[in-house]
């Protein structure tokens, strides 16, 4: 996994239509914009993580923290870099960075996304309910997973 970089916050609006665009092709219409990349990056509990390679986004995680636990709110992997360990590397530098008092990281993943289930089950989260019809274009439950930290 040698040759990539994990970047934080702050970012430039060229990176955030980069950004953008990768999840945009990793989740279809329902990626965040640019601007809601700069709006997360900007808010003093937002976080927005990226692995370049070269001058490639690689792979994106964004998500905030409130009082007492963590939200992912999207994690996506080009599929040129997929399989390198990228999303793991995120996770883990996301987990790093969270404030003491933290006690879980909650996310949301499609239910046919067996491989990001796995994943994350793989980085410690564990199942906890199922929220229907949460994704739109297409229609699809989703899985709601939490870590304990």
């Amino acid at each position: 996994m040698s040759g990539y970089e994990i970047k934080k916050a702050p970012i430039s609006r060229e990176t955030a239509e980069q950004l953008s665009e990768l999840d945009k092709l990793c989740v279809g219409a329902e990626g965040w914009s640019a601007e809601s990349f700069l709006s997360e990056a900007d808010k003093a509990n937002g976080v927005v993580l990226y692995i370049t390679e070269g001058e490639r986004i690689a792979a994106l995680l964004s998500g905030y923290t409130a009082v007492g636990e963590a939200d992912i709110t999207s994690v996506a992997v080009h599929p040129d870099f997929r399989r390198r360990g990228y999303a793991t590397a995120l996770l883990k530098c996301f987990e790093e960075h969270l404030p003491k008092d933290t006690e879980y990281i909650f996310l949301e993943v499609r239910e046919s996304n067996g491989g990001a289930v796995a994943l994350y089950e793989k980085c410690g989260f564990e199942r906890l309910a199922v929220r229907k019809d949460f994704y739109v274009l297409p229609r699809e439950n989703a899985v709601v997973m939490r870590k304990p930290i």
